[in-house]
């Protein structure tokens, strides 16, 4: 049987106009189910379509995309770590100086006596030298006394000041009258120095009092200090003469002189290419090792200093002006 075209062409027409209606109905319940958006005006669009485009930020130093918005969050962790751990580590350091400052405050005491120990064990050696003696003598009757009576008892005083300082041995040519010469009756000083370089001295001290040779009564007054000019000890030996002076005229009424050196060309020269001192006390003191210096107190032609020798107050006055002058010059420290 043939079929009539007219209802293949109807058929046709139904299908099609079903196919519309079931696309109809999906875009309807497809819409249906989308997120509902919210109408916008054109500049927020704008900055929508910007922000979505680009992912990007604006800050003050310029444009950041989101991946280096990414970055600077993990870099900003690492910053923030790095903080972390300098702070644990700064604390450390302080935690760890203090423990430093409470050992070494605990070593410095326990230290401390072992210094004081090496100290004593080692002391500054100082011999003293009271010049002349009852045989090599400067009798002086027209004056009132004799020179190697004055010298011993600043001498003697001397001693006993500089012994109540820690770190220091004190040594003496002489004690009473006798001579310490080299060959007694001989005159010969050498012998001094030559008993501070047995002991193994780091000064030699030689104690004296001056006159002029004119008689009395003299102009001349006051306290000279002579030191040597052998290069590698007359800059030390100018500064402990002075402490020495200092201390003679302020506690003692004596005029200050001055720190002097005298030199002798007959005598010849020195290593150094100096001239050597006049006085065989210092440049033997030179030769062997040592610094020598002399303390001429006061002149005993003057009518001033020579009252003032005549009382031993005066004279135990001087020694301890000595001591406290060395004393200072070396930094020393009461027992």
């Amino acid at each position: 049987m043939k079929k009539n075209p007219k209802i293949k062409w109807l058929l046709c027409g139904v299908i099609a106009v079903l196919a519309v209606i079931l696309c109809a109905i999906i875009f309807l319940v497809f819409r249906a189910l989308s997120p509902a958006r919210t109408p916008v005006n054109d500049t927020a669009a704008g900055a929508e379509i910007e922000t979505e485009i680009d992912s990007s930020t604006e800050s003050d130093g310029g444009i950041q995309t989101a991946e280096q918005s990414q970055s600077a969050g993990e870099n900003q962790k690492v910053d923030d770590s790095a903080a972390q751990t300098k702070a644990e580590t700064e604390t450390a350091a302080v935690e760890e100086n203090m423990t430093e400052s409470e050992t070494a405050a605990e070593t410095e005491i326990d230290i401390e006596p072992e210094t004081e120990a090496e100290a004593e064990a080692d002391p500054i050696r100082i011999v003293l030298d009271p010049g002349h003696d009852d045989i090599c003598s400067r009798n002086h009757p027209d004056l009132g006394f004799n020179e190697q009576d004055l010298n011993l008892k600043i001498a003697l005083a001397c001693r006993e000041e500089l012994e109540t300082y820690k770190g220091v041995e004190v040594f003496m040519t002489r004690e009473d009258g006798s001579c310490p010469d080299n060959g007694e009756g001989s005159d010969d000083v050498t012998g001094r120095t030559a008993y501070a370089d047995s002991v193994g001295a780091d000064l030699f001290v030689s104690l004296h009092n001056n006159a002029t040779g004119l008689g009395y009564p003299s102009e001349a007054n006051g306290t000279e200090v002579y030191v040597t000019v052998y290069s590698p000890f007359h800059e030390e030996s100018q500064k402990l003469g002075e402490c020495i002076l200092e201390e003679l005229t302020t506690q003692v009424d004596l005029a200050g002189r001055g720190v002097l050196t005298r030199t002798k060309p007959e005598k010849g020269y020195y290593d150094d290419g100096n001239v050597k001192d006049w006085y065989y006390l210092i440049s033997t003191s030179v030769e062997r090792g040592f610094p020598g210096i002399i303390v001429e107190h006061a002149f005993m032609d003057n009518p001033h200093d020579n009252a003032l020798l005549k009382e031993d107050e005066n004279l135990k006055a001087m020694g301890i002006a000595d001591a406290t002058g060395i004393a200072r010059y070396f930094g020393l420290e009461k027992k």
